[in-house]
């Protein structure tokens, strides 16, 4: 053993010793961060086509109906399930585990979504966020290949739904600096506990401010995941006030961008009148030629199914499979929306 240590030490010592080195300690359960920035030139990873699921969708975790979930996705040939880390459960590792490795034995990859629970009424965003993130991250390192920071989180940030976010002045500075302190935090937990894991950060609408104030503040994430919907108008004709396509706003930052949400608004009050099935079908058609044909590296369906959860929320109607009450008010899955067998298609023809 003494004879292998001085014989290590000399190749350490030696030009080419830190590479053996490192491949020594890399077998023993090293890591090699990743030595530069990721940018859309050296990004390389294959489009991902994937779909938001929820383990809840229908009140209550049931294992079955979760494997029903999967099934269906299985069949509608994603790769990828965009997936919320549940905070709610007694033991949320033995939960989140359990809903993690169904998917991953029906050979689907997971996109982690790390939400912080309570964010106003947290007193050190930074150490909540590293804290979170690291637990997590270390927990399923090598498991999880994509973390999104928050979901929507410039939406923590913006003083309210009328501004339209292009702006660094449509940001409140309290609401922002807690946001961004809490995204740090994260980033520097997932990087410290998996340094080979991509970390997504992802806003909405205009909201190309918030981007650039992170920017400015060298907030160093990887991934741009954005956030569309019908109601929005078509994503590739949209201009910013200043006459610049949003699309190209985005390319400018120099870093991979996804589509995190897409689906058509369910019409009616709040969206209580559901999902029109054909329109639905139509947008997301028309938004998945377009962001092949733009460059995009992904693009996430919100989502498998209804999520009947408040009786007055637009989640209620996003599902790509509705769901049905029996008269004793249970919940159940139901058929497949047009959209199913649309977007099933759309993944066939780009997939060859």
């Amino acid at each position: 053993m003494k004879n292998f240590l001085i014989i290590l030490l000399a190749l350490i010592i030696g030009g080419g010793g830190g590479y053996f080195a490192w491949k020594y300690l890399a077998g023993r359960g090293g890591e090699q961060p990743r030595s530069e920035a990721i940018t859309t030139e050296n990004y390389r990873e294959p489009f991902m086509w994937g779909i938001t699921m929820r383990s809840t969708s229908l009140g209550r975790y049931i294992d079955t109906i979760w494997l029903k979930q999967i099934k269906l996705a299985s069949n509608l040939g994603v790769k990828w399930v965009r997936l919320a880390w549940s905070f709610d459960a007694p033991d949320q590792f033995a939960f989140n585990d359990e809903i993690i490795k169904y998917l991953k034995d029906n050979g689907l990859q997971v996109y982690l979504i790390i939400e912080p629970p309570k964010f106003d009424k947290i007193r050190d965003p930074y150490q909540d966020g590293f804290n979170n993130a690291f637990r997590i991250a270390s927990h399923l390192k090598g498991q999880i290949k994509y973390y999104q920071i928050m979901n929507e989180a410039s939406g923590n940030a913006i003083k309210s739904g009328s501004f339209s976010g292009e702006n660094d002045s449509d940001y409140d500075p309290t609401k922002y600096a807690r946001t961004r302190d809490w995204i740090k935090g994260a980033l520097d937990g997932v990087h410290k506990a998996d340094p080979s894991a991509y970390t997504v950060i992802s806003a909405q609408w205009l909201h190309v401010g918030f981007l650039d104030k992170l920017k400015d503040d060298n907030v160093a994430y990887d991934i741009i995941g954005w956030d569309w919907f019908s109601d929005m108008g078509f994503m590739g004709d949209k201009k910013l006030s200043n006459g610049t396509l949003l699309i190209d706003k985005l390319k400018s930052y120099g870093k991979p961008l996804i589509l995190a949400e897409i689906n058509y608004r369910p019409e009616g009050k709040n969206g209580q009148k559901g999902q029109p099935e054909a329109k639905q079908a139509s947008f997301i058609q028309k938004m998945a030629d377009w962001s092949v044909q733009a460059g995009l590296k992904g693009f996430y369906v919100l989502e498998l199914l209804d999520n009947p959860n408040s009786g007055n929320g637009y989640t209620d109607y996003y599902g790509i499979v509705g769901v049905k009450q029996s008269v004793s008010g249970v919940w159940s899955i139901g058929n497949p929306r047009q959209a199913y067998t649309t977007y099933q298609e759309i993944i066939k023809k780009y997939s060859k």
